[in-house]
C-alpha cells in the first residue's frame, strides 16, 4: 500500500495494479502468480489462504524502509482510490490461471465503491475482457500484448473493448495515430525513461503507465 498511498500523495491520476484471487476466493493485489519473489516464501497465490499472505512481508524484498508491508486486498486499494478521488486500472491476472468468476468478482467490488466510471480493467485474457464488456458495456476494458500487433484497432473492436494497452517498445507513432481516429484510446506500458516520456507524449498517448509518477509530471507539465 505504500506505493499507493505515495502516488495519491504525488496526486497521480491513477493507480495501475494486478489482481489475483487466493485459496479462499479473496481478490488481493499482487503482481506476481507466485508469492516467492516479494515475499522470500513460496507458493502460488491461488493455493495460499487470505491469512496465510497476510502473515507474509512483502516489502523487505525492496527496502528495510518497507518491512512489514502486506498484500492489500482489493477492497483496501479500492478504498483508497474512492477516498483520494484516483482512478483505477485493474489487471485481470488471469492469463495463466483462469480464476473463474473473477471477473464477476472484481466488477462487484469496483460497483460498490462506486468506481465504475473511473475503472479501466485490463487483461492479456481477451476472453475475460470479452466477459467483462458484456456483463458491463459501460466500463473501459483495454487490451493488454507484448509484441507487435497487426491492426491493433481493427483486433480491439473484433474483442469489443474500448481502448488498447500497449507495450512501448513496440509501437509506432502510426498505431498511435490509427487506433486514435478509430476512437479508441491508447496507453503505453511501462514507461520510465524521460526520453520516451517526451516520444509517447509527442505521438498523443493518451496516458503513459508508470513507476516514475513524479518524474512524468515534470515532463507533462513541459
Amino acid at each position: 500500500m505504500a506505493a499507493f498511498r505515495r502516488a495519491a500523495d504525488v496526486q497521480a491520476e491513477g493507480l495501475e495494479f494486478d489482481v489475483h484471487r487466493t485459496k479462499d476466493r479473496q481478490l488481493v493485489v499482487i503482481h506476481d502468480e507466485t508469492v516467492q519473489r516479494t515475499t522470500g516464501a513460496s507458493g502460488k497465490v491461488r493455493e495460499l489462504t487470505l491469512d496465510e499472505l497476510r502473515r507474509l512481508d512483502a516489502g523487505s524484498w525492496f527496502s528495510d524502509d518497507f518491512r512489514g508491508e502486506k498484500i492489500p486486498t482489493l477492497e483496501k486499494v479500492l478504498r483508497l482510490a474512492a477516498d483520494t478521488g484516483m482512478k483505477v486500472n485493474i489487471e485481470l491476472k488471469n492469463n495463466k490461471f483462469r480464476y473463474p468468476g473473477m471477473e464477476q468478482d472484481v466488477m462487484e467490488r469496483v460497483d460498490r465503491f462506486g468506481l465504475i466510471g473511473k475503472a479501466v480493467l485490463s487483461s492479456f485474457n481477451h476472453y475475460s475482457l470479452r466477459e467483462v464488456k458484456e456483463r458491463y458495456p459501460e466500463v473501459d476494458t483495454a487490451i493488454l500484448y507484448m509484441a507487435s500487433l497487426y491492426e491493433p484497432w481493427n483486433y480491439a473492436k473484433a474483442v469489443g473493448v474500448s481502448s488498447i494497452h500497449s507495450y512501448w517498445p513496440t509501437m509506432e507513432k502510426g498505431m498511435v495515430e490509427a487506433c486514435r481516429k478509430e476512437g479508441l484510446p491508447v496507453r503505453a506500458f511501462t514507461v520510465n525513461r524521460v526520453r520516451v516520456m517526451r516520444r509517447m507524449i509527442e505521438w498523443g498517448v493518451d496516458a503513459l503507465i508508470s513507476d516514475q509518477v513524479e518524474r512524468l509530471q515534470q515532463e507533462l507539465k513541459g
